[in-house]
């Protein structure tokens, strides 16, 4: 069995197509169905705001691989020829890094951030629900959290969107005091930016109105994170003169706050402060609304000024981390090369046995002599006729008198 990875992630898709892919539990059970209807007997859906992306672990993946695109064009209800060039396969070696990384969070927009850990446990629990989780499929999802945590508990990946968060509050104290006393806006529900949202709410932050390009998530979203009000973008005209803070992680093509929005913000409020976070990659928020009277805006990279770590620290962070990767790859690797000897010693003793069951059965009169005999003759029948077969291959005929200790000088266990 090969692991597969397929998928649409921040790194080749754009946000309006992740977008498409983004649904509820009810729509990653129907993508895991189609999975199944296909011919898939093992496959988990792993949808965040970064990737859409089916994991499997499947005989053929380079039969599989295309019907696997074919299905999240299905599911974003777009043209396969549109869509395929837009996503990434990965197998074997290579998906099973892919899959360890996205669990440490060294594949998300921002390193380090805590929410992917989660994504990928409660796509493990729902691909057990589906009754997609076969044994192969979770020992790469119980290896993946495992590297995950270990990466967490064992390297200083996680301090940096910690640090930005934290930068965020000092930022809003700085500005307007107490916390429970400002209006925030908060455009899109990428994993930082709800990281932020929720630090934020630990500080005091009491009013918050969540903007979403589909009425649909705004509302869902607003509803889970108890957000006082929700809109689409087509509101932000009339939102913005009424917030202190901006925190936008949309990921879009296209600025969505421009400087005039923000003068005629401003104007409205009558000159009072407004602070903009910008925590998209390509940012959300025009650059030149820094220049505007009474409006700050900060963007990743001030915001890892602020956090004050430096470039250093973080590269070597990330290379333990990507050194703990490996080394958890090369350990599942040679774990399932294990698992897989296993079983084959497994199957090839319950066909010994019942060899020997319908040997006895048939005539049972047999003294031991005879009956050792006549089962040494069935068993060696087939190897014997598959080498008889077979091309000459001395390393072949090696290998199989290797198994049984001949000619290589061991002695054989009688037990």
């Amino acid at each position: 069995m090969t692991f597969l990875v397929v998928g649409a992630s921040h790194k080749g898709a754009p946000d309006l197509l992740r977008d498409r892919l983004q649904g509820t539990e009810a729509d990653q059970l129907r993508l895991m169905v189609r999975c199944r209807e296909i011919g898939l007997e093992q496959a988990a859906v792993l949808a965040t705001c970064d990737r859409c992306e089916i994991w499997a672990t499947v005989e053929d993946a380079g039969a599989n691989a295309p019907k696997l695109a074919a299905l999240i064009a299905e599911a974003a209800a777009l043209p396969a020829a549109q869509v395929a060039p837009q996503l990434h396969h990965l197998t074997g070696a290579e998906a099973l890094r892919y899959a360890f990384a996205v669990a440490a969070s060294l594949e998300s927009q921002i390193v380090g951030e805590p929410q992917v850990l989660a994504q990928v446990k409660d796509a493990h629990r729902l691909a057990a629900r589906a009754g997609m989780l076969g044994t192969e499929l979770d020992a790469v999802f119980r290896s993946a959290l495992q590297t995950g945590k270990k990466v967490r508990s064992e390297t200083e990946i996680a301090q940096e969107s910690v640090s930005m968060a934290a930068c965020v509050i000092a930022l809003c104290r700085q500005v307007f005091g107490n916390l429970p006393n400002i209006n925030a806006l908060i455009l899109g529900d990428g994993e930082l930016g709800e990281f932020v949202m929720q630090q934020l709410a630990e500080a005091g932050l009491s009013r918050w109105t969540f903007v979403h390009r589909s009425p649909e998530r705004a509302q869902a979203w607003a509803s889970r994170h108890r957000a006082s009000h929700a809109a689409t973008l087509a509101d932000l005209d009339r939102l913005l003169p009424a917030a202190d803070v901006t925190i936008s992680a949309l990921d879009g093509a296209q600025t969505v706050i421009g400087p005039d929005q923000v003068k005629a913000a401003v104007k409205a409020r009558r000159r009072a402060p407004m602070l903009f976070v910008d925590l998209a990659v390509p940012g959300d928020i025009d650059p030149r609304v820094n220049d505007v009277d009474d409006a700050f805006l900060y963007g990743l990279d001030d915001l890892e000024r602020l956090a004050m770590r430096g470039r250093h620290g973080r590269e070597e962070a990330a290379t333990a981390a990507w050194n703990i990767i490996d080394a958890a790859v090369v350990a599942f690797e040679r774990d399932s090369e294990a698992r897989t000897a296993a079983t084959a010693l497994s199957a090839l003793k319950a066909h010994f046995d019942a060899e020997r069951e319908r040997l006895l059965a048939e005539q049972p009169g047999l003294d031991a002599a005879e009956a050792t005999r006549r089962l040494i003759n069935r068993l060696l029948h087939r190897p014997i006729t598959v080498l008889k077969d077979s091309a000459p291959d001395p390393k072949l005929e090696a290998a199989a008198l290797a198994l049984f200790g001949i000619g290589t000088g061991a002695k054989e266990n009688e037990d």
